[in-house]
């Protein structure tokens, strides 16, 4: 009972900080443009696909028309995160503010001809080498856009790096952690169903809800053969999506093939899980920026879609059970590897 209190009470305080943590990234992505922002947030892109993914499996269901198999309980889950997520470097389109034109036009460029460049810095794309910390970065590095050089107005603009008021955002972040109520139910048939939810709430007028659901089915086909098998396996689809605030909206889907072997008594076993996945996320992202324009500030949204990296995942683990309370641990090899737990009442 204590350890589901401190739970709960971990899960309060993390969606009582997510207000303030979320408008402050707002704040942070607006002060990126273009494809600079799609390559600041990739890394946590694929990590909420990757985790969402995670911690479904704790066993195959039994090869039984009926049988009483309920698990209630929380998953936690983890995706880690290498060095070389916090940082990056590409090419891509970039809109500069009024301050940063000023910087990119030569001193001595006065009068007419320099508004008359300023306005039309402030009027298009260019495309520039952005590079930097990633959202998971050191909070110490800045963005960097490299300007190329262009003519304009009949001058030359000569190369120049523009340093970005961006920072790693989230300090060097070892793991994208993610912890969730998991209720499972079977077995009919040989099917087990899976739900997960959290209650919806507001993170602030402005900002919007947190909401998250997730349901999951397998199925175990030597239900329908007539000889014993040595293991269980099954066949499962998991779905899933993620909403925090009107800043990021996550979805992500899994099918795979598992197996699981069951040592000891009832009251007392162990069950090593294996399975091979393939799987799907994507995150839309979406903030509020204002342009400077020759004609002044210009409210826009910029909305995107990033595809999660992960695309197959080798899960092993095992369940150890003990009169009514099961403990499952597993590691998830993929592009983003990932770890989850899960502790749970077993009927």
């Amino acid at each position: 009972m204590r350890r589901l209190i401190l739970l709960f009470s971990f899960i309060f305080v993390a969606c009582g900080l997510l207000q303030a943590q979320t408008s402050e990234l707002e704040q942070t992505l607006a002060k990126i443009t273009g494809d600079a922002s799609k390559a600041y947030v990739a890394p946590i892109s694929s990590a909420f696909g990757a985790n969402l993914n995670s911690g479904w499996i704790h066993g195959a269901p039994k090869a039984t028309k009926f049988s009483l198999d309920i698990e209630v309980g929380f998953v936690a889950m983890a995706t880690l995160f290498g060095s070389q997520n916090q940082t990056f470097s590409s090419s891509g389109k970039f809109r500069f503010n009024s301050s940063q034109a000023e910087q990119l036009i030569p001193s001595n460029i006065t009068g007419t001809t320099r508004t008359q460049i300023k306005n039309e810095i402030l009027s298009r794309d260019f495309t520039v080498t952005i590079s930097g910390p990633t959202i998971i970065g050191k909070k110490k590095d800045s963005v960097k856009v490299v300007f190329p050089g262009a003519t304009i107005q009949g001058q030359t603009l000569a190369q120049r790096t523009i340093v970005l008021p961006v920072t790693g955002y989230l300090e060097e972040l070892p793991a994208l952690p993610l912890a969730v109520p998991q209720v499972t139910l079977g077995t009919v048939f040989g099917t087990q169903v899976a739900f997960r939810y959290l209650p919806e709430f507001d993170i602030s007028p402005d900002l919007g809800k947190f909401k998250y659901t997730g349901f999951g089915i397998q199925h175990n086909p030597t239900m329908w053969v007539p000889f014993p098998i040595p293991v269980n396996v099954s066949v499962g689809y998991f779905t899933q999506s993620l909403e925090v605030g009107k800043v990021f909206k996550t979805s992500a889907s899994m099918f795979g093939i598992f197996a699981s072997k069951r040592f000891g008594p009832g009251a007392l076993n162990i069950e090593p899980y294996a399975g091979l996945s393939f799987e799907s996320s994507s995150i839309d992202v979406q903030y509020d920026v204002v342009y400077d324009t020759p004609t002044g500030p210009s409210p826009a949204k910029i909305k995107y879609t990033l595809e999660g990296e992960n695309s197959t995942r080798i899960t092993i683990g095992a369940t150890l059970k003990l009169a009514l309370l099961g403990l499952s641990v597993d590691y998830n090899i993929a592009k983003y590897n990932s770890v989850s737990a899960s502790l749970n009442i077993k009927i």
